[in-house]
């Protein structure tokens, strides 16, 4: 059976605090240079409008001004201060909360179900139920417009979690999660004129909006804002809604407008998650064994409270914007609508209108290819940029008519730092190579397990956590090698275990009744992205492997570690300490690529059975794509690398190999079957170019609109830079050591 996620308001609440953590980002020290949005000339324009002129206050606001003095970073103190006044507004908020979500769950259990869903089964793609944002007048209201009507009343908090649950159908099922998409671009509007009131206060403009729209008796002759804007929005999300509209120079764009009662809403639920929380972790403090660690939960709900309100500051939502679109530049296929700056404040924020398609319009093939390039953007920003897209589902997703992913919404990011980044580097590798003591170490270096790690001896829940101990001699965790054990058994018994996110944290989960684990706060919005993520890549092809499509970049940030432990640890895996190759280890990771070559090989002739079906057939295809993406991929992060300036820690661990130790073991017996993999390489390597060559014009035709990745000319220059002086250093480190070569003689081999 499926989980039934609305069965206490509880659950409301403990989702809040994933969804709602956002690093502060300096909002006016990001320039972009290709779209000339200066974000600090952004900000004084907007004070000289409001110094020339008397500043615009509307009426219809008036309900929710008291709240904007929370605005800019929602501290504990400032909260505290704000509802020690007004102890009602916590207590009616938990009380609607309680009785909103007992309501959802009987109006589901009692609703009448969509009969698209009787099988179990949903539409090829995503049914999102947005031709129109209400109920077509005579129709059946089926449970899920229910759900959506109740979840959306809830406001923002509610939004967001159900937007992360809309992407996650092997959670809820098929039915919810179809449902809840509408939440992601069809919310629940609010009133046009309130929105339009904050256009006019956050502008300061007392004209029309547009000809037609936002018109009375004092303005009606002064001259409109824009040119034309829509009468009803065009998409709807937790905090905002957009309007299209073109602006007297003839362009159009897409203009966003925060909900006016947003900050009120967010306070309220902040205060309130703090509330309940602490009183949850009080309770555990007190049952024997259940302990947390003092002010765990607290913590994190502060850091909710202290950075949720990002969201809330479109200027910051720019300069995120700006800050990601440049960071991810070496992909080429990652764009971000430009900010027209004459018209974006703190509350309303003007972009391009993206031409393009969100994932419900596209077809399998386009929407596979979206879904691998917002994969590979997100593991690159995860592991190599370290700002992090936290809101990643289907609403902020894009693709443009060139083939480029766009993003959007930058309210809800995340930083990282480089000693995260590395760890994660090494879990997604571990992960996928199956090397549980690798995987049990990046999560101690990321935070989810204590440090020294801490278990239940007798698997008692009543008993409390100890350390394991350490190694006299080595002075090692001894729990590394006891969780490893535990981790293994879990993982492989676990549906998915290496190739779903999902089922990692199903597992971590279930390893914590007797390991004492938890997740830190930094690290609740990556969960998010890549839980998210999953959730679509799952829905676009059911075969999807997240950790192989992350792979290439987890690589990269491997081969270029930034901090002095990374480094370390980068050097002790390749060379010894007198820069010798470490050649037992080489050895062995040879043999293991010649079995699990020779397992492919068995599997490959065993699907070659005379066995054909429309299934088999279409899968060839399927495979070679998904192939080709990895191989693009691997492409980019790793080949250009030496040439880079994030190569300089391989580049000198290469010039520090002793060539000449490394050229008398390739010499010896021991590296036959090294030699013998290396000629199967470039024997493969030559198969393939072959077919390639001889490949027909129809095949290629189809491969290039399926499998080809868009490339900036921005980043085809930088591409050939990095190439340019990867060959240059190549051949320098070459003859560097062919003379240590020629000056050590046969003798030396």
């Amino acid at each position: 059976m499926r989980i039934n996620c609305f069965a206490s308001a509880n659950v409301l609440a403990t989702f809040a605090a994933l969804t709602h953590t956002a690093q502060n980002v300096d909002a006016f020290a990001v320039i972009e240079k290709k779209n000339s949005v200066q974000l600090s000339s952004l900000s004084s324009s907007i004070t000289s409008t409001t110094s020339e002129k008397k500043r615009v206050q509307r009426a219809e606001l008036d309900p929710w001004r008291d709240f904007d003095k929370l605005r800019g970073g929602l501290d504990v103190v400032k909260l505290k201060d704000f509802f020690v006044k007004r102890p009602q507004l916590v207590v009616s908020r938990l009380v609607e909360v309680t009785t909103t979500a007992k309501a959802a769950k009987e109006e589901w259990d009692t609703g009448i179900p969509d009969p698209a869903f009787e099988n179990g089964g949903s539409y090829e793609f995503d049914y999102v139920p947005e031709d129109d944002m209400g109920v077509k007048e005579g129709a059946t209201i089926y449970r899920g417009a229910n759900l959506v009507n109740r979840m959306s009343a809830l406001g923002p908090v509610a939004v967001k979690i159900a937007q992360t649950l809309s992407q996650r159908a092997d959670i809820v099922g098929d039915e919810v999660c179809d449902s809840l998409k509408r939440l992601q671009t069809a919310n629940i509007p609010f009133d046009d004129n309130l929105a339009m009131a904050v256009i006019k206060e956050s502008l300061n403009w007392n004209g029309p909006i547009a000809p037609g729209i936002g018109i009375d008796d004092s303005n009606k002759n002064d001259k409109p804002l824009f040119k034309w804007i829509s009468e009803k929005p065009i998409a709807v999300a937790s905090l905002g809604q957009v309007y299209k509209a073109t602006t007297h120079e003839g362009e159009d764009v897409a203009v966003k407008v925060q909900r006016p009662d947003g900050m009120a809403l967010l306070a309220k639920d902040a205060i309130c998650f703090k509330v309940v929380l602490a009183a949850f972790e009080a309770y555990k403090n007190i049952l024997p064994g259940q302990a947390f660690d003092k002010g765990l939960i607290g913590n994190t709900v502060d850091r909710v409270a202290a950075d949720m309100t990002n969201e809330l500051d479109y200027i910051k939502e720019a300069a995120s914007g700006v800050k990601f679109e440049e960071s991810l530049s070496f992909l080429g296929f990652v764009k971000v609508p430009k900010v027209y700056k004459k018209y974006s404040t703190e509350r309303v924020l003007v972009t391009d209108f993206v031409k393009g398609n969100h994932l419900n319009k596209l077809t399998k093939e386009q929407g596979v290819a979206m879904t691998r390039m917002a994969v590979e953007a997100c593991t690159a920003s995860l592991v190599l940029t370290g700002f992090v897209h936290a809101d990643p589902h289907e609403g902020n997703l894009m693709l443009d008519d060139e083939g480029n992913i766009v993003f959007l919404d930058f309210g809800l990011m995340s930083d990282v730092e480089d000693t995260i980044m590395e760890a994660f580097a090494q879990g997604i590798q571990a992960c996928l190579a199956e090397d549980w003591v690798s995987l049990t170490k990046a999560f101690k270096s990321s935070g989810f397990i204590s440090n020294p790690i801490e278990w239940k001896v007798d698997d008692s829940t009543d008993s409390d956590f100890v350390p394991v101990g350490y190694d006299p001699i080595t002075g090692e965790d001894l729990g590394i090698d006891e969780l490893k054990k535990d981790l293994e058994k879990s993982m492989r018994g676990e549906e998915g275990g290496t190739s779903r996110f999902g089922a990692l944290a199903a597992v971590l989960n279930n390893l914590s009744e007797k390991w004492k684990m938890s997740t830190p706060p930094y690290v609740l919005l990556l969960i998010r992205t890549f839980l998210t993520l999953e959730g679509i890549a799952g829905r676009v092809d059911p075969d999807f492997n997240i950790y192989e499509m992350a792979m290439p970049w987890a690589i990269r940030r491997s081969l270029s570690p930034s901090t002095l432990e990374g480094i370390s640890t980068l050097r002790s895996t390749i060379l010894t300490k007198d820069d010798r190759i470490q050649w037992p280890r080489l050895l062995e990771f040879v043999e293991t690529a010649m079995a699990e070559n020779e397992k492919e090989e068995v599997a490959s002739s065993i699907d070659k059975q005379p066995i054909k079906t429309d299934a088999v057939v279409d899968e060839a295809p399927k495979e070679k794509s998904a192939e080709s993406a990895k191989s693009g991929a691997m492409n980019d992060a790793v080949v250009t690398l030496l040439g880079s300036p994030e190569g300089t820690v391989l580049r000198r661990m290469i010039r520090d190999l002793d060539s000449i130790d490394l050229v008398s073991r390739l010499l010896s017996k021991d590296a036959k079957p090294l030699r013998k993999q290396a000629v199967m390489a470039l024997s493969v390597e030559d198969m393939k170019r072959r077919d390639r060559c001889s490949s027909s014009t129809i095949e290629v035709e189809t491969s290039a609109t399926t499998t080809d990745r868009p490339m900036s000319d921005e980043c085809a220059k930088l591409r050939e830079k990095q190439l340019k002086w990867t060959r240059k250093i190549t051949t320098m480190i070459v003859k560097e050591h062919l003379m240590k070569q020629l000056k050590a003689g046969p003798k030396a081999w």
